[in-house]
């Protein structure tokens, strides 16, 4: 057997075979893999945010109910409908109040003396201290409006829910600004309350949403 600096052939294979086991040679698909840009998340709301806009969609509105036997004792409500998120609504009623409409006659086209059309109003402004002039509204007021009456189409407009009392919300000496009693409900078709209900109501602004429509029935 030959030797290679004293070593057999056969040595030095064996030597050279374990040096290239030991090594071993990179497949061509083992090269290292780059790495990969981080996912952008969605911009879908969390549950809190979606909460808070559903929350933010909550209103209120007035309803009226007409009484057909004593339109002076009718009843007036601020309805409170709460969104607490897009698949749960409550509504509720927050409060209702004697209030009356007309002069006691159920003919709405009566102008001037019937009750209120039924139908839907908007609230179109607030007034906290109205001043009609002579003989006109003052204090709180409520305006809705005009509607028109069926079946024959008469135009009931200068409505409002309003009471008797003066510009700065106090008591006048003499009608049609002090509030008397239960004879002082009837109107020439505006939704009237006693003082301290309209004051009461006007209240609920600080804590409920202003009510966008009036529905009266």
């Amino acid at each position: 057997m030959t030797t290679v600096r004293g070593k057999s052939k056969f040595a030095y294979g064996a030597v050279v075979a374990m040096a290239v086991t030991g090594i071993g040679v990179l497949p061509a698909h083992a090269a290292p893999t780059p790495a990969k840009a981080p996912q952008q998340q969605s911009a879908v709301p969390t549950t809190s945010a979606t909460t808070k806009a559903a929350a933010s969609r909550s209103y209120t509105y007035l309803s009226f109910k007409i009484n057909r036997k004593d339109t002076s004792n009718s009843r007036l409500s601020l309805v409170y409908v709460q969104v607490i998120n897009p698949d749960k609504v409550r509504t509720y009623t927050v409060k209702t109040w004697r209030a009356g409409s007309g002069t006691g006659s159920t003919n709405s086209c009566l102008k001037n003396r019937g009750v209120l059309p039924s139908g839907d109003y908007k609230i179109r402004s607030f007034e906290a201290h109205k001043d009609g002039g002579p003989h006109g509204i003052h204090g709180l007021a409520w305006y809705v409006g005009e509607h028109t009456c069926k079946p024959h189409g008469t135009n009931r407009d200068a409505l409002f829910v309003h009471s008797e009392m003066l510009p700065n919300g106090k008591q006048g000496r003499s009608e049609p600004y002090r509030w008397d009693g239960n004879s002082d409900y009837k109107s020439n078709g505006c939704i009237k309350l006693k003082p301290s209900d309209a004051r009461d109501l006007a209240g609920f602004r600080s804590t409920y949403p202003h009510p966008g429509k009036l529905y009266v029935s």
